[in-house]
């Protein structure tokens, strides 16, 4: 299956990268990504699948699926771009516009190689006469509003065995990293606007209550837990000073280790911004975005990953990415780079090449508590699913970050895509074709998850995402 799923992928690789490509030129925000997902759809439909659109009430959500019948092996693909973060697949700082997304998350190259996976799966299933059923899930707004999590509500994955998935870094390998439950919100806060000279007396600002209110969070900051998180921007802040701002909006992270601890938190948050509206006479009114659980882990599929990472081996560069790397760390803070080297030659002692990996990383020997979060998590609770990462950008540049767009439009982050596609479509071929291999993945499932039930984030009554970002 190793030699089918490879060849597949490497005869199939400029569609993949056209693919990718065509995402990244879109680059759109959560929700939005209109461009994108038809691009998306376009490819799986040619490739014989059906597609079915706008699950979870959202535009841009779809399943694309082939076959019929057990099992059920799913591949969560994603396409939405960051705001702010475009850039020229150059090694240095060259945004292609004003304020434009960008995908500094890679979520290009993450889209096309689960759906080259998936289809390279569906070639070694119709190959060999296998029943069997692969889907795709095409998940909108994974940086803001959590499309997964919507998708789940709506059942999308009820029917799944195993579920597959990746996401781009700057190294090779698993980890056993947990993730933070996250909640999103804004807040909406109502004043009385008047001249901020001439009558100050008659307005009440809300730019007032959106200060205090992050006032109130720095308070609170000192008592949460070590693992906890709370983030935010002020989106909205008046127009001019001379008019008392009868309008502005704060725009929140708040994290936690799980659903239980995130629960508290959001309590005390929310009695803050009631506390600065009554303390300026002013309104509130909280906005849910979206919401995310913690991930539970699943060892069968993350040394699956693994092997056969170890057994497919790291990408090879050429010179020309070597410069391209190097030129692009100059760019950033040395001592970052530096420090991000000294951690991997914690695991890889003889480590040789510093700009791109070469190497598979060893895997975790030990579970590790994770600082970010992710709506792969919500689909972990109903079914076992596994990621890993490639090796699509310079070792040591930040994620989220200008760097990571550039290498997701040229050839590094193309080769880490492609290791990406062959490592899920032979994953996947394993899942399906051995029952021992999935019952062990479930056995773990139920294992870890010790009689709890998944407990949506999503409040009651809400059953549609509101957009993230303004259009």
């Amino acid at each position: 299956m190793r030699d089918f799923v490879e060849t597949w992928v490497e005869r199939n690789r400029e569609e993949l990268i056209r693919v990718s490509d065509s995402v990244w030129e879109a680059a759109e925000l959560g929700l939005v990504e209109r461009k994108s997902a038809a691009v998306s759809q376009e490819y799986l439909r040619s490739q014989g699948f059906s597609v079915e659109t706008g699950v979870g009430n959202m535009e841009t959500a779809f399943v694309a699926t082939w076959g019929k019948g057990k099992p059920v092996i799913g591949f969560l693909g994603e396409f939405d771009a960051l705001p702010g973060l475009s850039n020229a697949p150059v090694p240095y700082p060259s945004p292609l516009g004003k304020n434009k997304p960008g995908h500094g998350c890679g979520h290009n190259l993450l889209g096309a190689a689960a759906m080259g996976g998936a289809i390279a799966l569906k070639a070694f299933a119709e190959a060999n006469g296998l029943e069997g059923t692969v889907k795709y899930y095409g998940t909108p707004a994974e940086e803001s509003s959590f499309g997964k999590t919507w998708m789940v509500k709506a059942g999308a994955f009820d029917d799944a065995d195993i579920v597959l998935t990746w996401h781009p870094g700057s190294t090779n390998g698993t980890d056993k990293t947990s993730s933070l439950a996250d909640l999103v919100y804004k807040f909406d806060f109502y004043g009385k606007t008047a001249h901020a000279a001439g009558d100050p007396w008659n307005g009440r600002s809300a730019l007032d209550a959106v200060e205090l209110m992050n006032d109130g969070i720095e308070r609170m900051r000192e008592h949460i837990r070590p693992d906890s998180r709370i983030h935010y921007v002020i989106t909205r802040g008046g127009g001019a000073p001379n008019v008392v701002p009868d309008y502005a909006q704060n725009f929140f992270d708040i994290r936690a280790k799980d659903m239980e601890e995130l629960d508290r938190m959001w309590q005390w948050v929310e009695q803050i911004a009631k506390g600065a509206a009554m303390m300026t006479q002013t309104r509130v009114e909280p906005r849910f975005l979206g919401g995310a659980a913690n991930l539970i882990l699943n060892d069968v599929i993350i040394d699956t990953f693994q092997e056969i990472l170890e057994e497919l081996g790291p990408v090879q560069w050429t010179a020309e990415e070597l410069e391209f790397a190097g030129k692009m760390q100059a760019q950033f803070d040395r001592h970052l780079i530096e420090q991000s080297i000294e951690q991997l030659r914690k695991q890889i002692p003889d480590l040789r090449e510093t700009r791109l990996c070469s190497v598979i990383m060893p895997g975790d020997p030990e579970e590790k508590p994770g600082r970010g979060s992710t709506d792969v998590a919500d689909v972990s609770w109903v079914v076992p699913t596994g990621q890993f990462r490639t090796a699509c950008y310079t070792l040591g540049i930040p994620g989220h970050s200008w760097g990571v767009t550039a290498c997701g439009g040229m050839s590094i982050g193309h080769k880490g895509m492609l290791l990406a596609a062959k490592t899920l479509g032979i994953a996947g071929a394993r899942f399906l074709t051995d029952p021992g291999l999935r019952q062990a993945a479930w056995d773990e499932f139920k294992k870890r998850l010790n009689g709890k039930t998944y407990r949506s984030p999503i409040p009651e009554g809400i059953d549609t995402p509101p957009l993230p970002f303004e259009e």
